[in-house]
């Protein structure tokens, strides 16, 4: 699926398209640290265990580099007997990562590589039970376990501090893409099949069901992921990327077992395959495994048939029409159209072209001072960029694409005119020098920001351009890169014009893609999906017809039966730390503003948090509060106008950051602290800059410009009504809490879909002035230092971190207010104020998609009651050994589950479910279910290892 790619959130490294999740999403990342619990086999010095043209168990070293940008080894190897590449990132970090890639290149659009990616995890030779990744996630302390597809590479990666649970899990992993089952039950539970609607009466209707089949609805109920693959499709139209990888819903049936089968037998080949490790443990361990267990005995395969070719450049633009759904929460009901222009750049294996463009991409696009931002989206031709817009390198054939939505149908031929003479205009001006600077410092600041989880980052990544066989370590060795640009930029002050000029101007392979709703297109769906099925059953014999009978009840008994799980590993809890990691801090004051400070190794960057407290304000003010982070930094100050106060911030750190901050009281389930955070950092060499700006942004913030401030509100709206579906279950569970919860209530007032409408309110009866004139009622009373609290964590010498101290105190000194008293201030709640009647109550959002979120709310107790941890346990056990059995395998649900809030509220909830009031019922039965389940010690075991996963 061509994914998300908005310019303003590319990292230095291509981020992943937005893969098909198999199973549950990303585990939570745990903190990363140099710490190496007793578990783990610490070798940071694998790089001198071998050498260049070395053998390794079967594996010859091809190459051994050292990237200083990354501070890592690069160690890639080649198995000599069928060819497989092995890639080993040598780094001091706990947090390990591995992964098996494959480069799947399908030719239809019936989801062959994603339900195979589905198929290869429900049971392998090694490991003969139903879905034993499902069960592996509550026997592991993975911080990372997912497997995903993208338009050309199906991937399989891990992460985990644990060394025993990086062992369990490589063994389930290359067990399963190597030996899998592949059993018909499993292709009919995972991708589709035809079943009754009541299992045990042949006479109901017959429907398709299956995970993947729901998931892909669910996938298309949002309209820009309608507009993205399509984009891709059109502009890339001669080989794989032309079909959708993971299955167009009505595509998904016309898949064959046997064609699945034979699609694994061709692409999981060993020769055909990609294996990345990264981290502290010691990775010859892994070549040992994989030699001895699955490459040894394997014959070297032609892997080329795998490759993607050249796309042929067209002669002359392209253009294409597509329509959608209406979209009843649009800010703008006579704005729902989408537009974009996409080109075809470079070969992905051209790694200096690629950096060059992409600094291109963000002068063209990110911030209010780039050339598009201006003509397309403050001309209010559109509310704001579509997520397809940027420059994605990640197929063969990179590509630059801007994308509009929230525009009227008939203002399609004006954007096109508008963006051509924009691109005019930019040949003959160029870029500000300071504009390239702060594009530059953005990528210098990116590459010294390290988190916790920059080995599955590296892995999504470099995974593209590994696929069609690039130099890997070129591309990581960004200084050399940059050094390159900067001597062309020297030599010709109008390279960057050239480059506009060769790659947009002048470039043929150019698409203009449109998209229009359409009032019927739902109902025309429906028609498409019925025909489907009813031509099905008109092909079925009599026998067949019952044979779809007794499959049902076949499949529905394998889901049922009592496994033997004994064979999977699994963790014990004598396995853990005995503690978390602890980390020094230092409570003290800077101008009697309380601050934690932490010294830490932050590769040269101090990173600033603060907590303003609003528990002050007047109900009123605080649904105003999300609104006022979205603008309060992007509207200018009186000493900068925002155009010049957004080039300072990019020059000098990464952002000024506000976000709303909801904090639960541990010991009620009716307090709770509100407010808002405040964030930064910077290169400690440009601290007394961050400060400045923060001064000046407290002090001097100017909100009078209300067509930018009504830019900003229609951007912000136009972004939240996009992408409500791929978190359905969120606002499913958001709504059902806030009936139950004055913690909820609060939360769904403030982020939910009742802020959502809100929003929409603001835009359609055009309260911009009114809204404005009360932001500003809202800063003048909670910007200041009476309210704030802080800390910061930072590195270097002594006397570095006493001038950093020092320009804070300098920011603290020019601030208003008298710190001092409680600055924990809760928000004392009532939850009978929700009414007698709130706990029977329940809410129904109607929305125009083809799967449904649901979510049933409890409330319970706080997290401090003894009673609190047991429920925690209780919601992962019902989580694994009921709700996934029941709302997923059997029902074809993508997902399910329960947790509880620290607020304590237990919530159940579905994703992306063909049923609602039958995913109700199952969830009303869980008390029936507990009282008859026999529980086991290790039911209970694999519940807590869960809870310590996070």
């Amino acid at each position: 699926m061509f994914h998300q790619f908005n310019i303003a959130k590319r990292a230095l490294l291509a981020a992943p398209r937005m893969y098909y999740s198999t199973r549950a999403a990303q585990m939570p990342l745990i903190n990363n640290n140099n710490n190496n619990n007793n578990n783990n086999n610490n070798n940071n010095n694998n790089k001198q265990n071998c050498k260049e043209g070395d053998e390794l168990h079967g594996f010859v070293v091809n190459e051994i580099s050292r990237i200083d940008e990354m501070y890592l080894d690069a160690i890639r190897l080649t198995h000599v007997k069928t060819g497989a590449q092995y890639l080993h990132m040598n780094r001091d970090d706990s947090n390990n990562v591995f992964s098996i890639n494959f480069r799947t290149t399908p030719m239809d659009s019936t989801g062959l590589s994603h339900i195979l990616e589905h198929m290869t995890l429900c049971g392998s030779k090694l490991y003969p039970v139903r879905d034993p990744f499902m069960k592996m996630l509550r026997r592991s302390l993975a911080t990372f376990m997912n497997a995903m597809t993208g338009p050309d590479y199906t991937m399989y990666p891990f992460s985990t501090q644990n060394l025993k649970d990086y062992h369990n899990l490589q063994s389930i992993y290359t067990d399963a893409v190597f030996r899998p089952r592949l059993r018909q039950l499993d292709f009919s539970q995972e991708g589709w099949r035809l079943e009754h609607t009541d299992l045990n009466d042949k006479n109901t209707p017959i429907i398709i069901k299956g995970v993947v089949f729901n998931e892909m609805k669910g996938v298309f109920n949002e309209n820009q992921s309608i507009f993205g693959e399509k984009l891709l499709n059109n502009i890339l139209p001669s080989h794989t990327y032309s079909v959708c990888s993971g299955g167009y819903p009505l595509d998904i049936p016309k898949l064959t077992y046997d064609a699945l089968k034979n699609f694994h037998s061709k692409y999981y080949h060993p020769s055909n395959t990609r294996i990345y490790s990264y981290g502290n443990f010691e990775f010859q361990n892994n070549l040992k495994f994989l030699n001895d267990n699955y490459l040894n005995n394997v014959e070297k395969i032609d892997a080329s048939m795998s490759a993607v070719p050249f796309e042929i450049r067209w002669t002359s633009p392209r253009r294409k029409h597509i329509t959608c759904k209406n979209d009843p929460l649009a800010p703008d009901p006579n704005r729902q159209s989408s537009f974009a222009i996409g080109y075809l750049c470079n070969d992905i294996t051209d790694s200096q072209t690629t950096l060059e463009l992409n600094i291109l991409a963000e002068l063209l696009l990110k911030g209010p001072t780039a050339a598009f931002y201006k003509s397309l989206i403050e001309s209010n031709l559109s509310t704001g960029f579509g997520p397809f817009t940027g420059y994605d390198p990640q197929c063969k054939d990179t590509i630059f694409a801007v994308s509009l939505q929230g525009i009227k149908s008939d203002d399609f031929d004006a954007i096109e005119k508008v963006f051509d003479q924009t691109v005019d205009n930019i040949i003959e001006s160029g870029f500000e020098k300071d504009h390239v600077q702060a594009v530059l410092h953005g990528i210098e600041i990116r590459i010294k920001h390290q988190v916790s989880n920059f080995g599955m980052n590296l892995l999504f990544g470099i995974t593209p351009l590994w696929n069609h066989d690039g130099n890997l370590i070129e591309s990581m060795r960004i200084n050399g890169l940059i050094k390159n640009f900067n001597i062309k930029l020297q030599e010709d002050p109008k390279y960057l014009n050239k480059l506009v000029e060769k790659y947009i101007k002048n470039n043929k392979h150019r698409l203009v893609l449109t998209m229009s709703p359409d009032s019927n297109y739902q109902i025309n769906l429906q028609k498409e999906e019925d025909k489907l099925l009813e031509d099905k059953l008109n092909q079925c014999s009599k026998d067949e017809l019952d044979k779809i009978y007794e499959n049902g009840l076949i499949l529905r008994k394998d889901q049922e039966k009592t496994e033997n799980l004994e064979v999977l590993p699994t963790l014990k809890i004598n396995d853990l730390k005995q503690d978390t990691d602890r980390y020094v801090t230092e409570d003290i004051f800077i101008s009697k503003v309380p601050l934690q400070l932490s010294v830490q190794p932050t590769n040269g960057i101090s990173y600033y948090r603060g907590i303003l407290n609003t528990n002050k304000l007047d109900d009123d003010s605080k649904q105003l509060i999300p609104l006022l982070n979205t603008v309060i930094a992007r509207m200018g100050t009186k000493i900068h106008d925002y155009r010049t106060f957004d080039r300072l911030c990019q020059l000098k750190t990464g952002g000024l950051h506000f976000s709303s901050h909801i904090a639960e009281e541990k010991d009620s389930i009716d307090k709770y602290e509100e407010g808002i955070v405040i964030s930064s950092y910077c290169l400690d060499r440009n601290a007394s800059n961050m400060w400045d700006l923060w001064m000046e942004l407290f002090n001097q913030v100017d909100l009078k410009d209300i067509k930018r401030f009504e830019t900003l509100v229609k951007i912000e709206a136009s972004d939240l009504s996009t992408g409500i579906a791929d978190s359905g279950h969120v606002y499913a569970m958001s709504s059902a809490a806030s009936l139950i919860s004055p913690v909820a209530k609060f939360k769904e007032n403030i982020s939910g879909l009742e802020y959502i409408g809100r929003m929409k309110k603001i835009v359609q009866e055009n309260e911009f002035l009114l809204i404005l004139n009360k932001i500003k009622s809202i800063k003048d009373e909670i910007l200041n230092k009476s309210n704030l609290r802080t800390a910061i964590n930072l590195s270097g010498s002594d006397n570095e971190r006493k001038q950093i101290i020092k320009g804070l105190e300098r920011f603290y000194d020019s601030i208003d207010g008298q710190p001092g008293g409680n600055l924990i201030k809760l928000t004392n709640s009532n939850s009978l104020l929700l009414g007698s009647d709130a706990f029977e109550k329940g809410i129904h959002h109607i929305m125009p998609y083809n799967t449904n979120y649901t979510s049933k709310t409890l409330l319970t107790v706080p997290y401090n009651n003894p009673d609190y941890a047991p429920l925690r346990v209780l919601a992962k056990l019902i989580s694994s050994v009921y709700l996934l059995r029941e709302v997923r395998e059997k029902e074809g649900a993508y997902g399910s589950g329960a947790n509880i809030s620290p607020d304590g509220v237990f919530n159940f909830f579905s994703f992306r479910d063909p049923n609602s009031t039958k995913t109700f019922d199952t969830f009303d039965n869980t008390y029936e279910f507990l009282m008859n389940f026999n529980f086991k010690q290790t039911d209970l075991d694999e519940s807590k290892l869960g809870i310590f996963q996070k």
